[in-house]
């Protein structure tokens, strides 16, 4: 599955670099999750992180340690989650 997880950005490029490696450091840790790399949407929000992960709920539980350890990041004021499932995957449990 990919999930593509879109952020609002309101700080500094460096500020995005440091974000993105503290998300890099949480998947680094949990087995069945890799960030992909950040690219520049073409919608409204400023950029987008894209994850491969085998089950939604190992994003969950990197954004869980992320917030845990960092707290709200006040530079990312909103983000929107995607999760995309191929038609063969079974999704088998909610993500609530």
């Amino acid at each position: 599955m990919l999930i593509l997880y879109y952020i609002r950005w309101t700080g500094t490029f460096e500020e995005l670099k440091e974000y993105v490696g503290r998300w890099k450091s949480m998947c680094d840790g949990i087995e069945g999750i890799d960030l992909k790399g950040v690219f520049s949407p073409s919608s409204e929000w400023n950029a987008v992180l894209l994850f491969e992960a085998v089950r939604q709920w190992k994003a969950v539980e990197a954004y869980r340690k992320l917030y845990q350890k960092y707290g709200p990041n006040p530079k990312r004021p909103v983000g929107k989650a995607e999760f995309l499932f191929k038609f063969e995957e079974k999704i088998g449990h909610p993500i609530l």
